[in-house]
């Protein structure tokens, strides 16, 4: 008898340790932007599910939901309010206009956001206690290209190619300071989504001396431009923020990307680091595509999941219970290195950008190669923070 009560106790006792938390992202599996939010679903799915198999946070199951809001802000909309209901830890979101438009919610609930979206804006005030970026921002990239051109074209003209939306633009007004400061000259801005033909653009470039043009767009668009520039002889380089590069753009655009700059804060596929390992070993593993697993955003979904992990992880080893207040409380004191990027992931109460370091890289024959170690712009800091 007195077995049998002790048996039960444990059992009773086990599963009032089990804890089940739900974490869910919201992004663009399909619609405008999808060829970079499908690979990042993928990589929040894969990671979330080794996180289970692994028993990554003991007495927590990870309940992970993946929901496709086609880019439109109100399906974000209603995703978040859904993870709200389902008392979510911490949210993983997608689009610069998805996470501007719910930084008030966010405040008022205390809920951590961590978006695929580097938008600066995210983590300005007002409205940013929640708000986290896993990475370096779309202005501190485009200013370390800004930085790079200066240094092998002083006075070089500079063209800025952005998508028509809050995150293509998200750049323009530090890249425009920074410029003055590096003494080149922006000649123009260009707002341009997804067209057959650019040709009266690129004629219009090289009319007016450009020499570089910046993008700030995903890889579909930027790749057709690099054709057009190809094809029309023009003595063009190019260069871009995040989502403009990698595999994705190297598929798509071929030997035309030969020559464009890259910044960005993740390995690529093909490095010997730890997470970049991990990602090839689980992509196998879960029978994803040879696209998506060299994919940098399936890399980018994998340690947005991660983050998000690790945050639960100290959260329940500090605290002993796993909450949205825990869980900032955890994202104040994070130090996590990855093994995803090319710094470790911290945060702090003056600090919402989880790695501070980025690389410049070059496409050449095929792949992209880094041309810069890691490291940060201080130039960024000082025309934006006027630090």
């Amino acid at each position: 008898m007195k077995r049998s009560w002790m048996l039960a106790a444990t059992l009773a006792l086990g599963l009032a340790q089990a804890q089940t938390v739900n974490l869910m992202w919201s992004g663009a599996i399909t619609g405008p932007t999808s060829d970079a939010g499908a690979p990042y679903a993928a990589g929040v799915e894969d990671y979330c599910r080794y996180a289970n198999e692994t028993n990554a946070v003991p007495g927590v199951t990870f309940n992970c939901i993946v929901r496709d809001d086609q880019y439109n802000n109100a399906n974000t909309q209603r995703n978040f309010e859904e993870a709200i209901d389902l008392e979510v830890p911490i949210f993983l979101g997608y689009s610069t206009g998805g996470t501007l438009q719910l930084k008030p919610l966010v405040q008022e609930v205390g809920v951590p956001v961590v978006p695929a979206s580097m938008h600066i804006g995210n983590i300005d005030p007002p409205n940013n206690d929640y708000i986290f970026l896993p990475t370096t921002s779309y202005s501190e990239q485009v200013i370390a290209l800004l930085e790079f051109i200066a240094k092998e074209s002083p006075g070089a003209k500079v063209a800025l190619v952005v998508h028509p939306s809050a995150f293509g633009r998200a750049p323009i007004e530090d890249a425009r300071r920074a410029a003055e400061e590096l003494g080149i000259e922006i000649v123009e801005v260009q707002e341009t989504g997804a067209n057959l033909d650019y040709t009266a653009m690129l004629t219009r470039f090289a009319e007016r001396g450009v020499q570089y043009v910046v993008h700030q767009n995903v890889a579909g668009p930027v790749a057709q431009i690099l054709k057009d520039s190809k094809r029309l002889g023009l003595n063009l380089k190019h260069a871009g923020a995040h989502y403009t590069g990698g595999e994705d753009l190297l598929r798509l655009a071929g030997d035309a990307a030969d020559g464009f700059l890259w910044a960005t804060s993740f390995y690529l596929w093909n490095e010997d680091a730890p997470g970049i390992r991990l990602q090839r070993e689980l992509g196998e593993r879960y029978g994803r595509s040879e696209d998506i697993i060299r994919s940098v955003n399936y890399t980018n979904g994998m340690m947005a999941a991660g983050i998000a992990i690790e945050a639960v992880r100290i959260a329940k080893e500090k605290f002993g219970e796993v909450n949205a207040e825990t869980v900032y409380q955890a994202l104040m004191e994070m130090n996590w290195d990855s093994g995803f990027g090319v710094g470790p992931v911290t945060y702090g109460p003056d600090d919402h950008t989880g790695v501070d370091h980025l690389r410049v890289l070059q496409a050449k024959d095929g792949a992209f190669q880094p041309i810069s170690e890691p490291f940060t712009s201080a130039l960024f800091r000082k025309v934006h923070f006027q630090q």
